[in-house]
């Protein structure tokens, strides 16, 4: 049973599961939507960065940095020139909300990712072992 589990398991089981919570926030639920299109090591290095950016953007509003020369918002601009799909619909899910909301929900996507990349080698070796018996 296990087995047949692994030979069809679904690495957007997670998010699929996040987008379909009634207890998640909606906002959650639609970030988890946008990630089950991405690959895994890539989603989770997308998500990651935007998540890092957007902690760094809380930081410096906290500490009273505005400028738009600041690290954070060089970063944010350097990130969204790349024109990357799924960080600009991040960005675009995220910016109207204040910086450190916009950061937690980041982080919650990013270890949801994570999550979902980590389930890569133990699905790959169990495959594996059951094609060799």
């Amino acid at each position: 049973m296990i087995r047949q589990f692994l030979a069809t398991y679904d690495f957007n089981l997670p998010l699929n599961d996040a987008a379909a919570d009634p207890d998640l926030p909606p906002i959650r639920r639609r970030l988890a939507r946008f990630g089950a299109s991405e690959g895994l090591n890539e989603g989770v290095q997308a998500a990651q960065e935007m998540a890092d950016v957007f902690l760094h953007a809380a930081r410096e509003f906290n500490a009273g940095i505005h400028r738009d020369d600041s690290r954070a918002r060089v970063r944010m601009r350097e990130i969204l020139t790349r024109r990357i799909d799924y960080q600009r619909e991040l960005f675009d899910e995220l910016c109207m909300l204040p910086l450190s909301d916009a950061a937690s929900h980041l982080c919650w996507l990013a270890e949801l990712m994570k999550q979902r990349a980590d389930m890569y080698a133990p699905v790959r070796a169990a495959r594996a072992r059951s094609r060799v018996r």
